[in-house]
């Protein structure tokens, strides 16, 4: 399978619904007024997700240009997925399981890009920010450094309460703030964290809009993320 076919844009991004949130950007040109080439990106995600020329994918439409995809062996019978979180968020199909290395050898990948809207740039970096945490990226925008909360953080895990301590460490710059976990629909996805936000944007003087990257160093007994502020252009 060399291209397949979404909505007309200079992008897409893809997400393959095996519970690791990796978004895949994919560069696509139109072919036509009802079909779309997939380009660069593709490749990678044809790898990564070992993909042949049987399989069968289907793309779900989630708004703007974010896809989510579902990979078929043949119709009716969907892949089984690999969601450990080793590091591109590779599917193992069971028929040839892959042997793994420590943990600690191989860079992970946990949320991707979560940003409302989509950055491009941020999902540049995530293609290419390498860490033995989990981690995630967001787009501190101009938006976000007027208010004293950081808002659409992804819930860091099953083992961490609805509202968590958060030490958010840069360098030598420590704050403690508070993680809470939204109600409603949203409320096994996102949380805000606030009560030290804007102090820690303070003291690393973040100033301008950056991006920034939060790897989950533990969550227990508290959440820890370190973070690393990305200019963009």
């Amino acid at each position: 399978m060399a291209e397949s076919h979404a909505k007309d844009s200079n992008h897409v991004y893809i997400t393959v619904v095996d519970g690791s949130n990796h978004s895949y950007k994919i560069a696509c040109t139109p072919n036509g007024w009802k079909e779309i080439t997939l380009g660069r990106g593709w490749q990678r995600f044809y790898h990564e997700y070992k993909l042949n020329p049987s399989n069968i994918l289907l793309f779900k439409h989630k708004g703007r240009d974010d896809f989510s995809v579902r990979i078929f062996q043949s119709p009716g019978v969907e892949r089984t997925y690999d969601t450990s979180g080793d590091d591109s968020g590779d599917e193992t199909p069971p028929q040839t399981p892959r042997k793994r290395t420590s943990p600690t050898e191989v860079p992970r990948r946990r949320m991707g890009c979560i940003n409302v809207p989509r950055s491009s740039a941020a999902a540049e970096v995530e293609q290419t920010f390498q860490s033995e945490h989990p981690f995630f990226i967001m787009h501190i925008t101009k938006r976000l450094l007027g208010i004293h909360f950081l808002p659409n953080v992804p819930h860091f895990g099953d083992d961490v309460n609805d509202d968590a301590i958060v030490n958010l460490r840069a360098g030598e710059i420590s704050v403690q703030a508070v993680y809470g976990r939204y109600v409603g629909k949203r409320r096994r996805n996102c949380g805000s964290i606030s009560q030290g936000w804007g102090d820690f944007l303070r003291k690393c003087n973040i100033t301008v809009p950056k991006l920034a990257v939060f790897e989950i160093s533990r969550t227990q007994p508290e959440v820890e993320l370190l973070v690393q502020f990305v200019d963009f252009e």
